[in-house]
């Protein structure tokens, strides 16, 4: 999980238990056989101190049958559920909804009609290829691997163990959080893969040189090898895709689950203003818009991050934004920037920073951002924008003054910035926060309320 993944399941309300369920990456430690050849610092894993605006900077491991429990527990609470035993068949579209047909395990068949119908089934799914979507894709190399969860005895559990240079190819062994495993995965120069257990047992035994530790278990291993793919477009009508429907990388890094939650916080706002709140249909050709250059981009970096990994031709450090923290909207149709002096702009994803209430309480950012709502932020003493009443609390609005200012007195239902980190960042501006916590609006001039009520009128009927 990538920070700003984290920061998605933070508003979501699930960090705590996913705080609960997983833990942090440990440094390396290379082998040669039987023998340490001493401690791998691991830049991308390696862990940092939270900052005022970066709460959540380091990644933090979760075993992904946790990770899928926990989405699904928090679905429930929020009344959903997953429908297992269920494939999608047929679906056809016409101008006011999707018809979807939908086989089950006893051998029935069902006929759905929605709104709209999002793939998220993956690289192999049915959507994509029921909604005539072309994919271009191409492999990163010719070289199989295999992963697997094992368990095993006699190997510390405090570093990410690591065979580079194995007889037949590298073989790493991670620790996996809150579990007795080891997430396994090796490289195979030749040859194929035996994901038998006697085979996985002999390839370890050979490539560690037998190195004085037991296998107890094998839970599962899988063969894999890697692809770079995207789809031609994310939307066609009613019908979009997500995560691996849409796009397919390399498993260096996580990048490819971590843009999945993005893609899917980014069109569920919008589905929910488009059905709920009387936004325009339009708004939701943003999600292509916003997310397929993200995508793009991906593949090469995340390709780079791949060769460096394998030793297959990488050359010097990928360009990317690993955390995600960076990745912005910028030159987005949804974003109006007006100059303000704050570090960020409108397309920018919102910082967190400390907070006080009027009665001295301790709050943050990210606590008045949590939720599928607008947030408008009026800094440094600007008047906030006076909202129509069909926003409801669909849109909340919020003065944060500098600590030790002396409207601040005058003011009770205004926020301190104690530490000056919001002004900083945010500068001395009204700022329009979307339900995704990305800047959609940001204005310092003498008609930045009326450009903010203004700008949220257009995603409300």
């Amino acid at each position: 999980m990538q920070p700003r993944t984290l920061e998605v399941y933070d508003d979501l309300g699930m960090m705590p238990a996913v705080r609960a369920a997983g833990g942090p990456y440990f440094p390396g430690m290379g082998w040669n056989g039987s023998v340490r050849t001493g401690e791998i610092k691991l830049p991308r894993t390696d862990p940092k101190s939270p900052t005022p605006d970066v709460p959540y900077p380091s990644p933090w491991m979760l075993p992904q049958p946790r990770a899928l429990e926990i989405l699904r527990n928090r679905l429930k609470e929020l009344g959903g559920e997953v429908e297992f035993g269920a494939q999608l068949l047929t679906l056809a579209q016409d101008d006011t909804g999707v018809t979807a047909t939908v086989a089950h395990v006893d051998g029935t068949t069902e006929t759905i009609r929605c709104a709209f119908l999002i793939g998220a089934d993956g690289a192999r799914g049915a959507t994509r290829t029921a909604a005539d979507i072309p994919f271009v894709s191409e492999p990163t190399d010719q070289q199989p691997m295999v992963t697997a969860d094992v368990v095993i005895a006699g190997l510390e559990r405090n570093h990410w163990h690591m065979w580079d240079n194995a007889p037949g190819g590298a073989l790493w062994l991670l620790p996996l959080a809150q579990t007795e495993a080891f997430q396994l995965y090796a490289k195979y120069d030749h040859g194929e893969p035996d994901v038998s257990d006697e085979g996985l047992r002999r390839m370890i035994y050979e490539r560690t040189g037998n190195a004085g530790f037991d296998i107890r278990e094998i839970w599962w291993a899988s063969t894999f090898s890697s692809r770079l793919g995207m789809a031609e477009q994310f939307r066609k009508g009613r019908v979009f895709l997500v995560g691996d429907a849409a796009h397919i990388h390399p498993p260096a890094g996580g990048q490819g689950m971590n843009t999945s939650v993005q893609d899917s916080f980014n069109l569920g706002w919008k589905l929910g203003q488009v059905l709920l709140r009387g936004a325009p249909d339009s708004l939701l050709d943003t999600y292509e818009e916003e997310r397929l250059p993200i995508a793009a981009n991906l593949l090469q970096f995340v390709s780079q991050i791949h060769k460096n990994w394998m030793g297959t031709g990488g050359k010097g450090q990928p360009l990317g934004d690993s955390q995600q923290i960076g990745l912005n909207y910028r030159d987005g149709t949804l974003t109006r920037h007006e100059p303000t002096d704050g570090l960020i702009q409108a397309g920018d994803r919102a910082p967190d920073a400390p907070l006080q209430d009027f009665k001295g309480a301790s709050l943050r950012i990210f606590d008045i951002l949590r939720g599928p709502h607008f947030t408008v932020l009026a800094l440094g003493g600007l008047e906030p924008p006076q909202l129509d009443k069909r926003f409801g609390d669909n849109v909340r609005v919020h003065s944060v003054l500098e600590y030790g200012s002396p409207a601040g007195k005058a003011m009770n239902g205004a926020l301190i910035d104690i530490g000056g980190h919001a002004h900083k960042h945010y500068g001395h501006a009204v700022v329009v926060v979307r339900p995704d916590n990305y800047l959609g609006y940001a204005s310092a001039g003498s008609a930045a309320a009326k450009g903010a009520a203004d700008y949220l009128a257009r995603f409300f009927s």
